[in-house]
């Protein structure tokens, strides 16, 4: 097949010119503008599931960790050098570990499984009463508190200036779930 060749003199332009590809940056500019605040929610949306979902481990691994070492194991507010919050600020992180005493306390010598990092800044952990400090199961993978009640709480991550969050359930029988929730008041 042949190719025609342009006329002498005459010189076929490939491309684009200055104004057009001005032209072309401006709209671009004006389509990222548009999207990055969508972009921030879905960041923002997401790290609340993820942190949900990080707890919710952090609860499978101490429920099958009881199960496996045939003793207690508990679940707390993170405080200075890997013990417990007394205060119950699970916004500083968690600590799984094992809780020979069932005092829902790390003690000296009790061996820590895992240590999970505070959530990001502007997240914070809402819990209800009945976990305010610690969470335990018992060897039999059961929920119980150190008088060996049964214990059940939810513990809720949310944002401030988001009307959807991420809350981390645990029924009586200690078996947790994670569910979207529509924010009344993040606390």
């Amino acid at each position: 097949m042949l190719v025609p060749t342009p006329p002498r003199g005459k010189t076929q332009q490939h491309g684009f010119t200055l104004l057009e590809a001005l032209v072309a940056m401006a709209l671009l500019g004006i389509l990222v503008g548009l999207a990055a605040p969508a972009m921030s929610g879905l960041r923002a949306r997401q790290q609340l599931q993820g942190q949900g979902e990080a707890f919710l481990n952090s609860l499978v691994l101490a429920r099958s960790e009881a199960l496996r070492r045939q003793q207690g194991v508990s679940v707390c507010a993170q405080g200075l050098e890997a013990q417990c919050d007394s205060l119950g600020r699970w916004h500083q992180g968690w600590l799984v570990f094992a809780d020979t005493n069932h005092n829902g306390k790390r003690d000296w010598g009790e061996v820590l499984i895992e240590a999970r990092p505070g959530v990001p800044v502007g997240m914070q952990v809402g819990v209800s009463n009945t976990v305010k400090t610690y969470f335990s199961y018992n060897a039999e993978g059961r929920s119980a508190s150190a008088s060996g009640a049964f214990m059940a709480g939810t513990w809720r991550f949310c944002r401030p200036d988001s009307s959807a969050g991420w809350q981390v359930v645990v029924n009586a029988l200690g078996r947790p779930r994670i569910e979207a929730y529509t924010v009344q008041l993040c606390a």
